[in-house]
């Protein structure tokens, strides 16, 4: 589900910007500060084929930027005049990407961000020179105003507030679900725990009745009474002297007629 949310809201915050996509969390909240971000790096060498942090190429400066905006620039300068999209040149912003051909031909080698908008076509672009590193230039310098090429507008701070206010929305609701979920889990634990006790409580209750059951037979002494027969004893006079029936003699101790031995055990009741 999460996963699905994350497509669909990349789609939603990229449409304006067809072939650029937040690919991860933003680490900072505008173009300003991925600005500021990226003076930090003044200085640090350029170095062919380097991403950051510690050297880079002009490719690997600009998209190590931008990626601080959650964004993934393609690699080479080439591809990247095709991320976002194109603006004019009187028509740049800051954090814009200007791009610049080499010494003949109109063939893109080399990228830079707009760090600062001047009058008419001027501006001020922070990139990775190979002589210099991480510096900031004019576009008016004869080398640059000479090889400029074209420019892309990437994003917005609009679309950034964009897309991070619906990660925290989403954020948000990922945690009242998963706050409803663990109250789920908790009643269910509950509803166990006591299914679990009345469960035992009734074994317990069976164990007792089958002890009781038991230990107590129909014929123990507390009900029943053994009378040991004697020498001229009869079912008869038997019956008359515990109050009974010669049926319910023969019944109790399961006689088939009316024979008695001395000795013999006879419940009686």
């Amino acid at each position: 589900m999460l996963r699905f949310s994350w497509i669909f809201l990349l789609f939603l915050c990229s449409s304006i910007f067809a072939q650029t996509e937040f690919s991860a969390v933003p680490h900072l909240n505008s173009i300003e500060e991925m600005l500021s971000f990226a003076v930090k790096q003044q200085r640090k060498p350029y170095k062919g084929g380097a991403e950051g942090p510690n050297a880079f190429d002009c490719s690997g400066f600009t998209r190590y930027c931008y990626k601080q905006l959650g964004i993934e620039l393609k690699r080479s300068s080439q591809d990247q005049a095709k991320d976002g999209e194109k603006v004019r040149k009187r028509k740049l912003k800051e954090g814009d990407l200007v791009f610049f051909k080499g010494n003949s031909g109109r063939r893109i080698n080399h990228v830079g961000i707009v760090y600062r908008k001047k009058g008419g076509k001027e501006f001020e672009f922070i990139h990775a020179s190979t002589s210099s590193g991480i510096i900031i230039e004019n576009s008016e310098v004869e080398y640059f105003k000479d090889r400029y090429v074209t420019a892309r507008r990437v994003t917005t701070d609009r679309e950034i507030r964009k897309i991070i206010k619906a990660i925290e929305k989403e954020n948000k609701d990922l945690a009242k679900q998963r706050k409803e979920e663990a109250k789920q889990q908790e009643k269910l634990a509950k509803q166990e725990a006591k299914r679990k006790k009345e469960t035992e409580k009734e074994q317990k209750n069976k164990q007792e009745e089958t002890t009781e059951t038991v230990s107590t037979p129909a014929n123990s002494s507390e009900e029943n009474n053994l009378y040991i027969v004697k020498k001229g004893d009869t079912l008869y006079n038997i019956s008359k002297r515990f109050d009974c029936t010669v049926e319910d003699l023969q019944r109790w101790n399961r006689l088939k007629g009316n024979d008695i031995s001395l000795g013999q055990e006879l419940i009686v009741k």
